[in-house]
């Protein structure tokens, strides 16, 4: 589908009306029912063979799991979601891979889009686009504030165009629709449970961070950080805190020593290294010694080994202030990204291709990323098993930073995304 001599574009159309609806109901990870349930909806009704359900995921590697899905999944009922395709879902097994078998034999080729949102409030300002063009959040303190939105509808309708010319396909393509991209727990899963086993050769992307305008693409990124997530909790002993304080341990106390010491722990001289807590709960009276405290911290780290200097220094740290309160305190990983390399051979090759495309007005050879995601888990797979891999940036002006309240992108990226991929898929597996 291309722009008529009116400029109707027809795939523009679809791509931006599928990305609205999405942003419209974002679901953090591990609770894309109703997203997942969406896109295996879009998929099937063109014929494309899709895997889901619980094959796509190694339990042990879900990392950042909730406990409780019944809410998730009650608005996801709500929401229109078959009954029959959510219990096979149930748990936290979303996400689903397309699966686009070409006439010829041929490699296989993986591209992966990532389903979650932010838990973020989105802005309720008018001048706001998704507020005053009638798209914004319907649900409360999440927001697609990161682009994968987006990324989800380029992901239907490249697996779309595939489809419609698997004629000229030699080999497969996987399109992996990945949950829990934020916080860094879904590529971990299906990474485990070998959807990327067998991949010749992998292409992640991402909208946006810093590269603009629409037309500017970049073939490769580096400087992915390592990256840590960790809760955190502190336990003490409650006690009135008048009557009897001596008889108390005050969790909330030894937590809070610990988030000023965290960010004291000296940083690497190796690389570039961060430590950050992001949250900080303790449910108790005015006149009540705390019993327990709870912190979600993350760390990173230019190389594997310098983030996992940072981990160790923040358990210590944060041993040391339970034990100065006379507390405990335990921690739980839920999530974790290394760091990765894009292959320079498939890099250079897509450099080049991307040079000769229509609508693409800068290539970009290689993008510094400065900041952690867990698609290096897939590359480092496929890489291990002598496949490559790398990720493109895909340009687009912003309307705030990510993670933001405001948060927007130019989405006269997708179709040009769609076109793109698709035929630099064609041509990767000639």
């Amino acid at each position: 589908m291309h722009t008529d001599v009116m400029g109707y574009d027809p795939l523009a159309e679809r791509l931006t009306a599928l990305r609205r609806e999405l942003h419209r109901y974002p679901e953090p990870a591990w609770y894309e029912y109703r997203t997942t349930c969406r896109v295996i909806r879009e998929l099937q009704q063109q014929g494309i063979p899709v895997l889901y359900g619980r094959a796509l995921h190694c339990p042990k590697a879900m990392y950042g799991l909730p406990d409780d899905h019944g809410e998730a999944l009650q608005r996801a009922r709500e929401e229109g979601c078959d009954e029959k395709l959510l219990a096979q879902l149930t748990g936290g097994y979303t996400g689903c891979v397309a699966v686009i078998r070409g006439d010829q034999p041929g490699k296989t080729v993986a591209v992966r889009v990532d389903l979650d949102c932010n838990r973020l409030a989105e802005s309720g300002d008018e001048a706001h686009r998704p507020v005053r063009e009638g798209f914004a959040s319907h649900h409360e303190g999440c927001m697609h504030g990161c682009g994968h939105d987006g990324h989800t509808a380029i992901g239907v309708c490249l697996a779309e165009s595939l489809w419609a010319r698997r004629g000229e396909l030699r080999g497969q393509v996987k399109i992996i629709f990945q949950p829990a991209e934020e916080g860094a727990g879904g590529a971990a899963s299906m990474t485990a449970a070998g959807v990327l086993d067998g991949v010749d050769i992998f292409l992640g992307m991402h909208i946006g961070l810093g590269l603009e305008p629409v037309g500017t693409i970049a073939a490769s990124a580096y400087g992915f950080l390592a990256s840590t997530k960790m809760d955190v909790t502190f336990h003490g002993r409650g006690a009135h805190a008048g009557l009897c304080p001596e008889e108390g341990r005050n969790a909330l106390a030894a937590a809070a020593t610990a988030v000023t010491n965290l960010l004291a722990i000296s940083r690497s001289g190796q690389g570039a290294s961060r430590v950050n807590v992001g949250s900080l709960v303790s449910v108790a009276g005015r006149n009540v010694i705390p019993s327990e405290a709870r912190m979600g911290v993350e760390t990173r780290g230019e190389t594997e080994t310098i983030n996992a200097y940072m981990e160790s220094s923040a358990l210590r740290v944060c041993e040391a202030a339970a034990a100065m309160y006379g507390c405990t305190v335990e921690h739980r990983i839920m999530g974790r990204a290394g760091s990765a390399d894009c292959s320079s051979a498939l890099a250079k090759r897509v450099c080049e291709f991307l040079g000769r495309q229509p609508g693409v007005i800068e290539v970009v050879p290689a993008f510094h990323f400065r900041a952690s995601e867990d698609v290096t888990t897939m590359m480092r797979r496929v890489q291990e098993q002598g496949g490559q891999a790398t990720e493109l940036m895909l340009g687009s002006a912003i309307a705030a930073p990510h993670h933001s309240e405001r948060f927007d992108f130019d989405e006269a990226v997708m179709p040009l995304a769609v076109r793109t991929l698709t035929q630099l898929i064609l041509t990767l597996v000639e």
